[in-house]
């Protein structure tokens, strides 16, 4: 949920939100107190210079390394699958800008995220299989009319 919920905080540019669920992405967080004021105040700089959510041409990977430079500088601590997640996206992310520059992976995640927000836990999940056809289709619509 809290990646989700990080994705969200980008989507919405909303740096505070955003390191608030960072914050969340280990059991036992090592980053607290004026430390974690701190790294929430300097996300949300991060987020006013690079991050005004969706339609804004947000250059997601940008984002991501800006928020693990911030993350190292402040001690936070990242559970092992946060960081396979976050390693994940910055390499789909990258490939996705070298194949289709045109394409912005938040935004075409906006839909799903959008869903998954509004919608109670059980029928989002009853849904995700037309959810992801219609993404899919969307998504291939984009690749033909950007070749």
């Amino acid at each position: 949920a809290a990646f989700i919920g990080f994705l969200n905080a980008m989507g919405a540019g909303d740096g505070a939100a955003a390191a608030r669920w960072v914050l969340c992405f280990s059991a036992t967080q090592t980053c607290r107190g004026e430390s974690a004021k701190k790294f929430i105040e300097e996300m949300r700089a991060l987020f006013q210079e690079c991050c005004r959510g969706f339609g804004t041409g947000i250059k997601f990977g940008e984002v991501l390394r800006g928020v693990l430079t911030l993350v190292r500088e402040h001690g936070v601590s990242i559970d092992a699958n946060y960081m396979t997640l976050v390693t994940n996206v910055l390499v789909l992310e990258g490939m996705a800008g070298t194949l289709l520059p045109d394409y912005n992976v938040l935004d075409a995640a906006r839909p799903l995220l959008d869903a998954h927000r509004r919608l109670p836990k059980v029928l989002f999940r009853a849904a995700l299989p037309v959810f992801s056809g219609a993404k899919r289709l969307a998504d291939g619509l984009f690749v033909m009319t950007h070749r």
